[in-house]
């Protein structure tokens, strides 16, 4: 791709915003991601809306120089806008050298592949550390002030995995002693002094990084809290764990929390908690778009705080998301945590100046933006694996977003008999090949049975809360599989020899049995899944099987009211033997008959393929059969 733009961390929270500004802009983007904390589900929306015309996705780690290189071999990059980091302060004092790895490593190798082409590097306020009252708001050139006037003189880094010294010594290991002119001198130690967390230290070494590296023109962002969703209600803020405010606060209110804990209210300020800064992530987006334009027009290389200048409480987050959401939201006061500020905020009058952005939206706004996306998106990007109760037929259909990743291959050429091979390099199912998740199929020679890559049903299904009017919806749990027939990709079902066959039906039997006995698991559904009239574009001979939590009501729950129902109202009668001498004598529908079973396509048949094979005897399981 020519002329792009290339955005690391493109799958995460802010970065998938910016991605979005770029993309409804007319750029071209590529977007790098390891997927270790970025979304799936981002890219998929992009390259469906954009194409890839506009929009290209690589799986790459910053780690893996090599990979690195050819993805700006393949392209002509015109600018970098970096969010690929780590950003858990707790996590960065407990996995320290994970820290260093992803956000100093990676970046170092990401600058080097850039090799001079303009970069926005997303930052963080961390880099001050916990500064006096007296430097709130903060600006530009706090950290040198703080040093000039002695402020800090030794390492103010809290009670990490590993002391400040052990971090420097990874630094002149791995960085300066491969470039030496990356090496740190004196004010820049004492600059490192300042961050309270390693995360802050990682960020403060990226830029280091940036100042260090000749002929190298960047914008780095400093900012604190990032909040909100885009107005589409498609992408937002989706963490696991979630350590943010706004998030958890609504995640209360949608009753996936009990409550949210309110760290000290004896803060030095109005209501006694803690005050921060937050910005819209849609405002964010467009200051890194409008930082990255500067660089491209030939701007030199700055660094810019991005705030509102007076921020907002604890409580007056709470109440705000009590007022937008409409939910009571119980809180509870615990302990304060060790080294929170009482304020913290940054002033970003020089952004303003040169730039002309200005944080705007209302922290009512702010709110609204995300309770909007956590409404529509209660379990994240995680796909959607539920039942809906349908008002208008009666009945609860099972919904799995997840179906929208499977493999397709899309319309295919029809072969003629005997023209297609008995083994598909490219087919997801054949032995040896590889699956879109990654997994290798084994050298399998007979029936294979695997866990569904993209099960419509999952045992740990997330609770669902939420009522929307008349529309109701419930955890959808339970078991999904695919049975492969055989190695063969060209021989159906129908082809197969006798002893064949009988390997396949063993294979249902023992799946049947095996998740019959789980408690959890209430009906055993098994079938053929073949043809693109079943949604199915994966010619490999196979099933499936969707072991439900509940007795399916799409068919099985409505069929079975009917069997009952018509049992009382018929001496005792059996629908399914009424039914087949109906059949029988009517003769037009009837398939296939032998001693034990009838086919035929029922008298209201919905569609012309709607065949219903039964047994001619009562058999109560498909163990008995």
């Amino acid at each position: 791709m020519d002329n792009a733009i290339l955005v690391t961390g493109g799958a995460g929270y802010v970065g998938s915003h910016t991605v979005w500004r770029l993309l409804d802009a007319g750029r071209r983007v590529v977007v790098l991601d390891d997927l270790s904390l970025g979304h799936r589900e981002v890219v998929h929306l992009f390259a469906r809306v954009y194409g890839p015309e506009q929009f290209v996705f690589e799986e790459v780690n910053l780690l893996d120089r090599e990979v690195l290189g050819e993805v700006f071999t393949k392209h002509r990059i015109v600018g970098v806008i970096d969010f690929a980091a780590r950003s858990l302060v707790g996590q960065s004092q407990e996995e320290p050298r994970l820290y260093f790895d992803s956000n100093v490593l990676a970046f170092r190798n990401l600058v080097d592949a850039a090799g001079g082409i303009p970069i926005v590097k997303s930052s963080t306020c961390a880099t001050y550390g916990n500064p006096g009252a007296q430097y709130i708001p903060l600006n530009e050139d706090c950290q040198r002030e703080r040093l000039v006037t002695g402020a800090v003189t030794e390492s103010q880094l809290m009670s990490a995995a590993v002391d400040f010294e052990t971090v420097i010594d990874w630094y002149e290991a791995e960085v300066s002693a491969k470039d030496p002119r990356l090496g740190l001198n004196e004010e820049d130690l004492r600059r490192l002094f300042l961050p309270t967390n390693v995360y802050g230290m990682s960020k403060m070494m990226d830029e280091l990084i940036l100042e260090k590296t000749e002929g190298q023109r960047y914008a780095a962002l400093r900012y604190f809290n990032v909040a909100g969703a885009h107005a589409s209600g498609l992408i937002g803020e989706d963490h696991d764990p979630e350590s943010h405010l706004i998030p958890i606060v609504l995640q209360v209110a949608l009753g996936q929390r009990e409550k949210v804990t309110i760290f000290g209210e004896d803060y030095d300020t109005e209501d006694g908690t803690a005050v921060r800064d937050y910005i819209s992530v849609e405002e964010l987006a467009d200051v890194h778009v409008l930082c990255l334009d500067r660089l491209l027009n030939s701007g030199g290389s700055v660094t810019y705080n991005l705030g509102t200048e007076t921020g907002f409480s604890v409580k007056q987050i709470i109440q705000t998301a009590r007022q937008v959401t409409g939910h009571e939201i119980p809180a509870e006061v615990g302990p304060r945590r060790s080294g929170d500020p009482d304020v913290l905020v940054a002033d970003s009058s020089r952004v303003k100046a040169e730039l002309g952005w200005q944080a705007r939206a209302s922290l009512e706004q702010i709110i609204a933006s995300a309770w909007r996306w956590h409404r529509l998106n209660p379990a994240g990007y995680r796909p959607v694996r539920e039942e809906r109760f349908n008002p208008f037929w009666g009945r609860w259909i099972n919904i799995a977003s997840g179906r929208d990743s499977r493999p397709w291959r899309g319309e295919v050429q029809a072969f003629e008999a005997g023209e297609e091979k008995p083994y598909d390099p490219d087919c997801y199912l054949c032995p040896g090949n590889r699956r879109v998740n990654g997994a290798v199929n084994p050298a399998y020679t007979g029936v294979w049975t695997f866990a569904n890559d993209f099960p419509a049903l999952v045992p740990d299904g997330y609770e669902v809360h939420e009522n929307y009017g008349p529309y109701t919806a419930r955890a959808s749990r339970g078991v999904c599989e695919v049975i492969t027939y055989g190695p063969d990709h060209n021989k159906r079902l129908s082809e197969m020899a006798q002893e064949e066959v009988e390997a396949v039906v063993d294979a249902w039997a023992e799946i049947y049995e095996r998740l019959g006995k789980r408690e959890e698991i209430n009906y055993v559904l098994i079938f053929e899944n073949r043809g693109t009239v079943m949604g199915n574009s994966q010619p490999h001979p196979h099933g499936q099987v969707y072991s439900y939590g509940t007795i399916p009501d799409l068919m099985v729950a409505p069929q079975l009211q009917v069997f009952t129902e018509y049992k009382k109202t018929h001496d005792g009668a059996c629908f399914v033997c009424d039914a087949n001498r109906v059949e029988e004598v009517d003769g037009r529908r009837v398939l296939a008959r032998n001693e034990h079973f009838v086919a035929y396509v029922p008298y209201a048949a919905q569609l012309p393929y709607d065949v219903v094979m039964a047994p001619l005897s009562h058999t109560p399981s498909l163990l008995e059969l």
